[in-house]
């Protein structure tokens, strides 16, 4: 018995393993992308929309608020825009050879498959540079990946398909500055890049903000640290950093630097000058007539307007908010085409992660010692999801006290920091089952077993019906085969509330 655990262990542990998880989750994202009609449900007519408006100007500055463009809010000063710039350029190349909405959707699609992948890639070297073990990282993917809503954003045109791999590029940025400052060296090369990263990160989306804050909060205090406020010794450590560099790299290193330093000016800089906020509201820019065209900032303005009174404490309102994440990462929902139908999630995958979650606090707290101690990287894991995770909560609490209502409130905001917790969860775990090898290759197997139950791409397709498909497609006959292989191996539970 314990040579068969031993089994499971190596091959959750080897690289074959983890190809699989990758290649299962640009199948199961293409086959969304194939599948679903336009648009889906996470804003992709708004990403679409902006991404055509970019395609007619060769800069990403506006000098004014594009005409027709009001439903998209004040566009000249949205600080989140550089995934809508970049991608106008295939959306250039694609118009030029068709004319065709759903080919130019499809193709558009699948670069953000490509984008969500590489961040499942790289988030491999950022949980193994944290000490996570082969095995226990690749279990971590492979549910990763079976979260409804992740291959669900990967088949849909939407940033955060381009924020997944720039927060993991800073993780990793962020390790190898820090690994020179264990060494009382300075990694300037690494440093620079990271300051692009974090700058060129929030110009995708302005949430990544505090992964900026919490990767430059973390290299300060570690800068502090170990030069133990030897300045002089920090200032040798940045020159010895520059000549490390050769004349190339510094020149590159330079442009990079000064190219995003100044695009982040140019909409954070200007918007603190000019509205005294780097995410200045749409009434702000725009007229209030005007920003009702404009759906997030419509429905606030509305629900304010015949505002309830405020019903739920912060504790109270916390709960809520913790089960909305929950429900709204492993349910099933479709686009305008259906008034947004969605259906709750499989009985078994919620359950295992609400399981893993449970357990995985219970360790932490039990082991903090030894979750932490000579652990840096995951203190800093702790730290960047407390920073992210907070400024999200004020800001859904701040919207609550302001409508009265609890609104955006979205599973997939989440996405960055999941892995990063489950390291965290994943070490508290291994201390607690300490050196029992078969206990450790049974719980990863189960929750495998317990995701496969419905997860990923099976809630799409257990759940969907014709009026989630592309219109006269062979995607209808091909999902309801696949609906009748499925439906007897897998638990579905209600499908209706």
């Amino acid at each position: 018995m314990k040579d068969f655990f031993g089994k499971i262990t190596r091959i959750l542990g080897s690289r074959r393993f983890f190809y699989a998880v990758v290649i299962f989750f640009v199948l199961e994202s293409v086959w969304i992308a194939f599948s679903a009609r336009y648009p889906m449900a996470f804003d992709e007519d708004f990403h679409l929309g902006v991404i055509k408006i970019y395609s007619h100007h060769w800069l990403p500055f506006l000098s004014s608020q594009p005409d027709n463009a009001m439903q998209y809010g004040a566009l000249q000063y949205d600080p989140s825009y550089l995934y809508h710039y970049l991608m106008s350029f295939p959306y250039r190349i694609i118009a030029a050879f068709t004319g065709s909405l759903t080919t130019q959707v499809i193709l558009l699609r699948l670069l953000n498959v490509a984008m969500a992948a590489s961040g499942v890639w790289l988030f491999r070297s950022v949980l193994r540079k944290a000490g996570t073990s082969a095995s226990l990282t690749h279990t971590m993917l492979a549910l990763f990946v079976l979260i409804p809503v992740v291959p669900s954003l990967a088949g849909q045109i939407n940033y955060d398909n381009m924020l997944l791999p720039l927060a993991a590029l800073l993780c990793l940025l962020t390790f190898a500055v820090y690994s020179d400052l264990q060494r009382r060296r300075v990694n300037l090369r690494a440093l620079l890049l990271l300051a692009v990263v974090c700058m060129l990160g929030s110009l995708v989306k302005y949430p990544f903000l505090p992964f900026v804050a919490a990767s430059g909060l973390f290299i300060a205090g570690a800068a502090v640290w170990h030069f133990k406020g030897n300045y002089r010794q920090l200032s040798g450590a940045l020159a010895a950093g520059y000549k490390a560099m050769t004349p190339r790299l510094r020149i590159g290193l330079t442009v990079l630097v000064i190219v995003s330093s100044g695009l982040f000016i140019q909409r954070y800089g200007v918007n603190l000058v000019k509205y005294h906020t780097p995410v200045p509201e749409c009434d702000a820019v725009l007229s209030e007539a005007e920003c009702m065209s404009y759906s997030p900032w419509a429905r606030n303005y509305e629900l304010t307007q015949a505002k309830t009174p405020i019903t739920r404490s912060p504790p109270s309102y916390t709960w809520y908010w913790l089960q909305a994440l929950h429900y709204r990462l492993f349910f099933t929902i479709n686009g305008p085409a259906d008034e947004y139908r969605n259906y709750p999630p499989l009985l078994l995958p919620s359950a295992a992660i609400v399981a893993i979650a449970v357990s995985g606090i219970i360790a932490a707290l039990l082991y903090w010692r030894k979750v932490f101690s000579g652990q840096p990287l995951i203190v800093f894991f702790v730290f960047l999801v407390v920073v992210y995770c907070g400024v999200l909560w004020l800001q859904n609490y701040a919207q609550y006290l302001e409508t009265g209502e609890p609104v955006a409130i979205n599973g997939r905001y989440l996405l960055p920091v999941l892995l990063p917790l489950g390291a965290v969860f994943g070490r508290a775990l291994r201390l607690v089952m300490g050196r029992q090898s078969v206990l450790k290759a049974s719980v990863a197997s189960l929750a495998i077993v317990f995701f496969l139950q419905g997860g990923g791409v099976f809630s799409f397709i257990l759940r969907s019906d014709e009026l989630w498909y592309w219109p006269g497609t062979a995607t209808q006959r091909l999902n309801d085969s696949a609906r009748q292989v499925l439906s007897p191996f897998i638990i579905e539970g209600a499908k209706y509330y």
